[in-house]
């Protein structure tokens, strides 16, 4: 993955830079729905002229971005496509399809993921800052969430990256384990493969969950403090809508790193593949 941030990076420069702009937008959001209520209670529409000019540059910064992301990814891929194909010549149909499909996730992590990664991260911290000025019991707490979450993935990490280990080696078997004619091979192959999602969906449903407690106890804390500490309602609004932010990137982020985990192994493979080409 590094290599291709490398070539590429005149074209991810741009798509990036969009993807940061709108996150930022994104971040605004709840504390001008809260000015536009606070106007609105004081007799103004300023503060609604605010929220219209901000919903629609947000939106046509997206619309811009995605309609370019296509054109530059679909390109990328069919670079890296010629290339792994032509290095990979000597390799068993099995393994070159497979990992045309692995380089098509890499493709496909930075083009969908990595812009919501970025939205999440901007999304993350616009909203520490603007809850430490707004509530500060409330950012106590979302800091102390967010240790317990880095704590709780850092933890499992290796786990995470051992069980896709084990699963991309058996995606690189399959096509020879369906032409092989075999019927006892493709059960072992399919069971084989069915071993290893399982075990990375019993540890991301128990990350989840562990994670989702220290959200919900969050939520409730942020709403009574929100409440007795603050007299504003559009301000109350605000640092809500916030948490709630707070809670949907700290939710998202952990998705992000196992993905990410899943996909370095893959680049691994990837440049070992080249390198015995």
């Amino acid at each position: 993955m590094n290599a291709l941030l490398k070539r590429f990076a005149s074209r991810l420069a741009f798509t990036v830079a969009l993807v940061v702009l709108e996150a930022a937008g994104w971040v605004l959001f709840p504390l001008v729905i809260g000015r536009a209520i606070d106007s609105v209670l004081a007799d103004s529409t300023r503060g609604l002229y605010e929220f219209a000019v901000l919903g629609i540059v947000t939106m046509g910064i997206a619309v811009g971005r995605r309609l370019l992301d296509s054109r530059a990814y679909a390109r990328i891929y069919v670079t890296l496509g010629e290339e792994m194909a032509a290095s990979a010549a000597e390799s068993s149909t099995s393994t070159r399809t497979a990992r045309l499909g692995m380089l098509k996730e890499i493709v496909e992590f930075f083009e969908n993921s990595l812009p919501q990664l970025i939205n999440s991260v901007i999304g993350l911290g616009g909203t520490v800052l603007i809850l430490a000025a707004l509530n500060l019991p409330v950012f106590l707490g979302c800091l102390a969430v967010a240790v317990g979450t880095v704590a709780l993935y850092a933890l499992t990490g290796g786990l995470t990256t051992r069980y896709n280990q084990g699963l991309n080696d058996e995606h690189e078997r399959q096509v020879d384990a369906v032409d092989s004619g075999d019927p006892a091979r493709l059960a072992r192959h399919l069971r084989a493969m069915m071993r290893w999602n399982i075990r990375l969906s019993d540890l991301e449903a128990a990350n989840f969950g562990i994670n989702w407690v220290l959200m919900i106890a969050l939520l409730v804390f942020a709403v009574s403090a929100a409440t007795t500490e603050t007299a504003e309602y559009g301000t109350v609004f605000a640092v809500v809508m916030y948490v709630f932010q707070f809670v949907e990137s700290m939710l998202m982020l952990p998705f992000f790193y196992q993905e990410w985990l899943r996909l370095r192994e893959i680049s691994v493979r990837l440049a070992a593949a080249e390198d015995d080409g």
